[in-house]
């Protein structure tokens, strides 16, 4: 890539990780432009301990200092670790290329004892912050263990952040929240799962008990008597024999709730599919229930975006719900009964289909950009729509909000001054809830091309049904900088797009400024 595309884009979640307090940094597997990334001085050196002043250590992930080897960079092990030593990883995981190496190096002067002793100094730094030099085995203690799986405090934070994390991405007709007197058909083979949960990389232990799963989290809100299930197929199964037992259960209930996605370990490292459809026959399944007339939801378990448009455009509730945790089950319910508003917002594009990725909002634009699907020789595609199935920054909500009165402080501004951004956002519907609002920018002309839109600012805003609230953003030189040709963080006089939206495409006001010289 680019070097300013590494700057602006790459590197700026890793400077805001910095700038939080964070204490360790790893390093990748991966190379960058053909070095390397545990090799790789102008990241390791230049960058986050030169131009940032990172002061803790770089660790290298598990084995990559003797991956350098593997990746044709270095002829063997011994060389490996003169690299990464030399680039800036203080600390080998697991290849042990600096345990048989590193001495001999020093010894040889092809490594100077001054880069050993910042290493040791940076590592043996951070002990003594943790208190290891006065406690070992302070963290290893059975005592602080058993307070810490038992707690119950623990469980309320996890249902929080699972709460937080579901995304609605369709509720036709309402039909959510749910009624607790409704019969609910519990169908899908990720209903009753509970190591599912958990997702990928997670903390193993014996058994899974501690989770709750959809189905438990089901029974516990509306008891056994109004609770049916089916399996209907496993996850990634090419049977659909288990489809006429969940078609007879989906028959006997009000409301069917489908549960589908991927198992835990289709996604995560060296876990990549080239078809991100929903697995096996789950598609099928839901069309065959779909086809009984009654209502239904469908929650989608997944590490990733994945491809489901028949599901989005004929089921009429649909939620993302990712890999929750071990409170997932919980968390679910409350949201499918309105017990919490789901508030969340999509991180990532979702695509209509794989030969749209790479797929970002903040691309940028074309000499012939697509303004409609009719338009011959533009940007696009001929069998599909060019916009994504479902945008950067979308979420729904069990409630409405609207936008209104923008208001800028000034529509001029010198690189040395601020303007700040105001507009009202009022709750229109009948019960509480949080909207994301968010700041995106467009730099109109500049010596480089820009993106058709950035994200600058966001805030979540929790209003009572009928408040509203006024809501402020501040314009200033670092929102209107970039990387120019010369690799300088700059800022160009010209005009800039102010767009205030509920996601990247649902833009709700706009307006321009001017920055003057």
């Amino acid at each position: 890539m680019s070097e300013r595309t590494l700057l602006e884009v790459y590197l700026p979640p890793f400077k805001a990780a910095l700038d939080a307090g964070a204490a360790t940094f790893m390093n990748s597997f991966n190379d960058i432009n053909g070095v390397p990334a545990t090799g790789n001085a102008y990241l390791q050196r230049n960058i986050l301990k030169g131009k940032w002043g990172f002061k803790g250590f770089v660790v290298s992930d598990w084995g990559s200092i003797g991956e350098i080897e593997k990746h044709g960079f270095a002829k063997n092990s011994k060389e490996s670790a003169f690299i990464a030593i030399n680039a800036g990883s203080d600390m080998d995981m697991e290849s042990r290329a600096y345990k048989k190496n590193l001495a001999e190096l020093v010894k040889q002067g092809k490594v100077s004892l001054t880069i050993v002793d910042e290493a040791v100094k940076r590592i043996l730094l951070k002990k003594f912050e943790l208190g290891l030099f006065d406690n070992p085995f302070k963290f290893c203690d059975l005592k602080r263990e058993k307070q810490a799986m038992e707690n119950p405090q623990h469980r309320i934070i996890a249902k929080e952040m699972a709460q937080k994390s579901i995304v609605l991405l369709k509720n036709q007709n309402n039909i959510l929240p749910l009624n607790k007197n409704q019969k609910i058909a519990l169908i899908g083979p990720l209903a009753k799962s509970e190591k599912d949960m958990l997702g990928f990389w997670n903390v193993e232990w014996p058994d899974n008990s501690d989770v709750v799963s959809q189905y438990e989290g089901l029974e516990l809100k509306i008891g056994k008597n109004n609770l049916l299930y089916a399996k209907g197929c496993e996850v990634n199964d090419s049977s659909e024999t288990g489809f006429a037992e969940a078609i007879a259960i989906a028959k006997q209930a009000d409301v069917v709730i489908l549960s589908v996605g991927e198992a835990r370990d289709m996604s995560g490292e060296a876990h990549s599919r080239t078809n991100i459809h929903l697995p096996g026959v789950q598609e099928n399944l839901i069309k065959a229930i779909a086809a009984t007339g009654k209502p239904i939801v469908v929650l989608i378990n997944a590490g990733r975006p994945l491809v489901f448009n028949w599901t989005a455009d004929n089921i009429p509730a649909i939620l993302y719900t990712w890999w929750l945790g071990s409170e997932a089950g919980n968390a679910i319910a409350d949201v499918l009964y309105g017990d919490y508003n789901p508030s969340g917002k999509l991180t990532m594009t979702f695509p209509r289909n794989e030969g749209q990725i790479p797929l970002y909002y903040n691309h940028f634009n074309t000499g012939r950009p697509r303004y409609n699907d009719i338009d011959n020789y533009v940007t696009g595609y001929r069998d599909s729509p060019s916009t994504p199935k479902f945008s950067f920054g979308y979420g729904l909500s069990y409630t409405s909000f609207e936008y209104s009165d923008l208001k800028l402080s000034a529509k001029q501004m010198k690189a040395d001054g601020t303007i700040d951004i105001s507009f009202t956002l009022k709750n229109t519907g009948k019960v509480k809830g949080e909207e994301v609002v968010q700041l995106y920018l467009r730099d109109d002309v500049a010596s480089l091309i820009r993106p058709i839109k950035e994200l600058k600012g966001f805030e979540k805003v929790m209003l009572q049904a009928g408040e509203s609230k006024e809501i402020h953003f501040t314009i200033d030189k670092e929102k209107l900088s970039f990387f120019n040709n010369k690799l300088d963080w700059t800022v160009e006089s010209g005009t800039f797009q102010i767009m205030i939206g509920a996601s990247s495409e649902d833009i709700k006001l706009k307006s321009s400024i001017e920055l003057i010289d």
